[in-house]
């Protein structure tokens, strides 16, 4: 057993971090962290299983389900290992990716009487059925993956979505009740994303996209932006990051001619960051998907820790969240254009670019660090 202890008088609140989670996750470290900040005791129950990519619909068949259900079950081992932690537990908090460890922390909960608490971040039909195109909704494997979705969020005590159109979403799709969900924005790691504003002039103005090529993202309208750009000889466009579309995206470019164009599709997290560094403008979602109307990618969060200039597409989730032109810059969704004059706006007017930035680290600092996360998980937890 593992256990993480804040040295107090006074007993704290103490949560089981359970499941076969990637502890190297960005959202896993976020929580752990931002949990340890407010005085809670961890004990973690983890049997390690890096996150691996459901991109392709070979990677979503029946067999290669199974296959992932059967390593997940080392986390029985785990559990007969720290019998003892899970007693002292208040809660047992189920980490990412957590829907298959769902079923063996229900068991423990009912057995030691402890409350369950499941963060999602994705749900996992939605997924495979509207973002990565890959499961027919009608196939009976789509409709046993949401049936089997079902049954595991309403097994726990407490879900939780990163903004109330997810909540809503949860609450439609799965018949659940809305008491039962809490509002849990993803946040981002400041610790893995610092405040890096640009301090030298490379003679770029650098529009950067990093993270996953999925039809939810929105990359090839980017890439429409870049070549609508590209007699602006100081506008530079970067992606870091690959994914289900990253062929089809960078043959696009290839299509286009687009030259103001550069892709590092095998940069780790940590090699990426100095090119982050570089940025003027980062970018978040730039589609017109169902998707996109109810969630906040990470990415955001990063530039906005990063302290860049994030450009989104308009949506109702950005908007519960953060203001335009303000704290972030909203675009048109799917419209190049839209993308194209944001961007030459921004630099042309450095001043307001500057501004902006700012305030998007400021609200960041406030509200999306592990700090802010893990004070509101902690009051959800003890509200329990």
């Amino acid at each position: 057993m593992k256990k993480v202890s804040n040295n107090l008088t006074k007993k704290n609140l103490t949560v089981c971090f359970f499941g076969s989670y990637d502890r190297n996750f960005t959202s896993n470290r976020i929580i752990n962290n931002g949990l340890l900040k407010n005085n809670v005791d961890i004990v973690i129950v983890n049997a390690h299983t890096p996150v691996t990519r459901l991109d392709s619909p070979k990677d979503a068949t029946f067999f290669h389900l199974i296959m992932r259900v059967l390593r997940k079950y080392k986390i029985v081992i785990e559990v007969f290992k720290n019998i003892e932690g899970i007693k002292k537990s208040d809660v047992i908090y189920v980490g990412y990716p957590g829907h298959i460890d769902v079923l063996p922390a229900y068991v423990v909960a009912k057995i030691f009487r402890k409350k369950l608490v499941f963060n999602p971040l994705i749900v996992i039909s939605t997924g495979l059925i509207e973002e990565q195109g890959i499961v027919s909704r009608k196939s009976l494997f789509g409709k046993i993956i949401k049936f089997g979705e079902t049954i595991i969020y309403h097994a726990c005590d407490l879900v939780l979505a990163d903004t109330p159109f997810q909540k809503d979403h949860l609450v439609n799709q799965f018949n659940l009740n809305e008491g039962k969900i809490k509002i849990l924005p993803i946040g981002a790691d400041d610790e893995i994303y610092p405040f890096a504003p640009k301090l030298k002039d490379d003679g770029y103005f650098n529009v950067v996209y990093y993270g996953l090529f999925s039809p939810i993202h929105g990359v090839e309208h980017l890439i429409k932006a870049a070549k609508q750009l590209e007699k602006e000889k100081k506008i530079r466009f970067i992606f870091v990051g690959k994914g289900n579309t990253y062929d089809k995206d960078r043959s696009l470019a290839i299509t286009l001619k687009v030259k103001n164009a550069l892709f590092y599709p095998d940069m780790t997290e940590v090699d990426a960051f100095n090119t982050l560094k570089t940025a003027d403008v980062f970018i978040g979602f730039l589609a017109n998907h169902p998707v996109v109307q109810r969630v906040v990618p990470n990415k955001v969060y990063q530039g906005l820790a990063l302290g860049k200039t994030v450009i989104t597409a308009y949506s109702p989730a950005i908007e519960s969240m953060l203001i335009n032109n303000k704290n972030v810059i909203l675009a048109k969704a799917a419209n190049p254009e839209s993308i194209a004059r944001t961007i030459l706006s921004l630099k042309n007017n450095p001043q307001k670019n500057k501004k902006v930035s700012r305030n998007g680290y400021r609200v960041f600092s406030n509200q999306f660090t592990p700090l802010s996360i893990g004070n509101a998980l902690k009051r959800y937890l003890s509200e329990l």
